[in-house]
């Protein structure tokens, strides 16, 4: 007799479903602060427990999970209200809570406690012209990472950045362009670029860890200093550009029939020819990404794939010479 179909099965949920693939991608929400860890990590006392999926430092920026730094205890209220689940505050408020002599004090040592427990290469970069070499540099260590890259906006100030890193997180990418205290990162990695200021490429140089690295422009006037700055730290150098000297240095670069462009540069020896969208400009603009994803030891074809034309999608990409 053949197999009767369940006329009764019921499809898997939307939100079972996402769950999955989320699990699967290494993408699902995990805590981020217990109430109790965040009262060791600031010295401050815990009033009640609470699981935290984010940081929040206004009202409006509150999404469900939230750990809220409040200013007051209306800020408090209004925070609880849209969705948080736990507060620091200096005064008792309504609900779960962890009570700190000063704000700002117990958001540094969050941060620093954050940065000291994470298991994340550490990236800054700073002097890019607009968006598209950062927001391409994020997305391609986002497809190496399967989903485990944190790129979040300082412009609530490092110390906020810092105190959403999760302790998983493969690969974690911080904009410390005109950030007053960005030396406390501690990055392992520096990515600068051609608009980088010479006094802030020094001062970022000098912050790297011991062992790490600094991707940097060759071509620039400063490249000397900032490569001095670098070294002092006990890290590595890597500059890209045209320069025959550089170790990812533009070949190659020609226009294609349909828009964008074809690249051919040799990365620390090797070579490697990719397509490139007109969205990211100059060419040598482009190394810096793989050269911060060699540096990171991170797949320098998921840096091609984001570096393509649009009009591309789906077809060869990068080709290793």
């Amino acid at each position: 007799m053949s197999a009767q179909p369940a006329s009764n099965a019921m499809p898997v949920p939307n939100d079972t479903r996402r769950a999955i693939i989320e699990e699967s991608e290494g993408t699902a929400y995990r805590t981020l602060w217990r109430a109790h860890t965040v009262a060791l990590s600031v010295g401050g006392v815990a009033h009640g427990d609470f699981a935290a999926h984010s940081i929040a430092m206004s009202p409006a920026k509150v999404l469900p999970g939230a750990l809220y730094f409040a200013r007051g205890e209306v800020d408090a209220v209004a925070a609880l209200a849209r969705g948080a689940v736990g507060v620091v505050s200096t005064r008792p408020v309504r609900g779960p809570h962890v009570i700190v002599d000063d704000i700002d004090e117990a958001l540094s040592k969050l941060a620093r406690a954050a940065r000291n427990r994470a298991r994340a290469t550490i990236i800054g970069h700073a002097g890019f012209d607009g968006n598209a070499i950062p927001v391409a540099l994020g997305a391609a260590l986002d497809g190496a990472s399967r989903g485990l890259v944190y790129a979040p906006s300082c412009e609530d100030g490092l110390d906020a950045a810092l105190s959403g890193l999760a302790a998983d997180r493969a690969h974690a990418l911080f904009a410390i362009g005109g950030l007053p205290s960005a030396e406390k990162l501690r990055p392992h990695l520096f990515v600068g670029g051609r608009a980088l200021a010479r006094e802030e490429g020094i001062r970022a140089a000098g912050s790297l860890m011991a062992g790490g690295g600094a991707v940097l422009a060759a071509d620039h006037p400063d490249f000397a200093c900032w490569r001095a700055a670098a070294l002092d730290a006990g890290a590595q150098v890597f500059g890209y550009g045209r320069k025959a000297s550089a170790d990812i240095c533009l070949l190659d670069c020609v226009r294609g029939s349909s828009g964008g462009w074809l690249v051919t540069a040799e990365i620390m020896g090797n070579r490697l020819c990719f397509a490139l969208d007109d969205a990211f400009g100059d060419a040598c603009a482009s190394l810096a990404v793989f050269g911060a994803m060699r540096a990171a030891g991170a797949s320098l074809g998921c840096g091609a794939l984001v570096m393509q034309p649009r009009a591309e999608a789906g077809g060869a990409h990068a080709i290793a010479v």
